[in-house]
């Protein structure tokens, strides 16, 4: 497990019952707390998760982490996966969500960032949940920040089917958007109040754990190392067809919110910095 004096982290990962290899990849560094799912024939996605991850990770050893910085490292994973598919003779991909802060986190907590982002591309989620006065996960207010870039979900967007219609008829694993891709990628940004709990896992963890059975669990498991193993063992005991990694991030504000918690996407090349007052009262209600 990572601390720092307002963040707690902790993340784990399970090849499963079915896979011969681990696609999955994750960071879990001071301020940038990520999840890559690889996909790819052989080594391929093997290789693209973990080519994605070591990028993130070069984002948490900057002081200032700005949307350049950022959309820097998955323009150069997107082109290094994108050639290594090319070199594999077909396509090596991974998904990557989670959480970044726009700066290091100090030593000693303070002069915490009043918002941070989280990025998405792909199927993989980032989850949230407020905390009671004891600071354990409210289960009944589990929300889900990422929408899943991926054909099922295109459907239920479009409004002419219902999920449960989509949920039938189309697989839930073929994805629209991916890194190394050989289309252009389009990730989404958020802005996020940084408290309470966060949980980014592949789709290895909510193929098999539906979200009421993950909020449960985080409910019952306040600490962020026990709620990771008690997640991926669902997940495993459930039938663990896939791989499952999952991370776990708790965080105590500086100031307590009493509005309640809430994200918001930001719109092509919007920074946190030049959020303004509206926008950032607007992520309190």
């Amino acid at each position: 497990m990572t601390r720092h004096p307002h963040i707690r982290a902790a993340m784990g990962s399970d090849i499963g019952k079915r896979r011969r290899r681990n696609q999955d990849s994750g960071v879990n560094e001071p301020g940038v707390y990520i999840v890559c799912d690889g996909m790819g024939g052989g080594v391929g996605g093997e290789r693209a998760s973990a080519i994605a991850a070591k990028h993130f990770a070069s984002v948490a050893d900057q002081p200032v982490r700005s949307l350049a910085i950022i959309k820097t490292a998955l323009d150069e994973a997107q082109s290094n996966i994108y050639n290594l598919g090319q070199n594999l003779g077909g396509v090596a991909g991974t998904t990557a969500t989670g959480l970044i802060l726009p700066s290091r986190p100090s030593d000693d907590g303070s002069e915490q960032a009043p918002l941070w982002y989280v990025i998405n591309i792909g199927d993989s989620r980032t989850y949230h949940f407020d905390f009671d006065e004891q600071g354990n996960a409210i289960a009944s207010s589990i929300s889900r920040i990422t929408k899943d870039h991926s054909q099922r979900q295109q459907a239920i967007d479009s409004g002419l089917v219902s999920p449960q219609m989509a949920d039938a008829a189309i697989p839930r694993n073929i994805i629209t958007q991916c890194i190394g891709s050989p289309q252009e990628i389009k990730p989404d940004f958020y802005a996020v109040v940084p408290s309470g709990r966060f949980i980014v896992c592949s789709d290895g963890l909510y193929s098999e754990v539906p979200d009421t059975a993950i909020a449960a669990i985080s409910r019952a498991n306040p600490d962020p190392d026990r709620a990771v193993e008690a997640l991926i063992q669902t997940a495993v005991d459930a039938g663990g067809k896939d791989n499952i990694t999952v991370l776990v991030v708790d965080v105590w504000p500086e100031v307590p919110h009493d509005e309640p918690w809430h994200a918001s996407k930001l719109g092509d090349g919007e920074e946190l910095e030049t959020i303004g007052d509206i926008t950032l009262d607007s992520l309190h209600t």
